[in-house]
């Protein structure tokens, strides 16, 4: 008989040799899983000023597939650390260079503007939460 034909019983096996070390199923998925509650922590004033100022194109209905191509808003605390984390970074260099919102936005809608102090707190805020996921 040929090996291939045994091939439907390799995760039999599997299942098997982890139930003897006592692996649950689908355990091993659990640690690669995000888990929102210990990911990402988004405080009130925080939610507030990306609410104003970053969700209107940073949303999975936004009309800008660029703005959502680059960050979603809604889906960021659903991913790894690690995704997180290089979001984060990406904020606050965005900010930093004061690239965001773009201009061409704000001649429209002027009043989404970030502050001098919104601006301070949020990239505050990502490279904090960035240094507690990295712990």
């Amino acid at each position: 008989m040929k090996a291939k034909g045994y091939i439907f019983l390799i995760p039999v096996f599997i299942l098997m040799f982890a139930s003897v070390i006592g692996i649950k199923p689908g355990a091993l998925n659990e640690e690669f899983m995000p888990n929102p509650e210990e990911n990402l922590q988004i405080p009130e004033d925080v939610q507030t000023i990306l609410d104003k100022s970053c969700f209107g194109c940073h949303n999975v209905d936004a009309k800008s597939d660029k703005a959502k191509k680059k960050l979603l808003l809604d889906e960021l605390p659903t991913l790894s650390k690690a995704k997180i984390v290089a979001k984060l970074d990406d904020i606050h260099e965005v900010l930093e260079e004061n690239e965001m919102p773009p201009e061409k936005f704000l001649e429209k809608y002027p009043d989404k503007a970030l502050t001098d102090e919104e601006a301070a707190r949020l990239k505050e805020w990502a490279e904090n939460a960035a240094n507690e996921l990295m712990k």
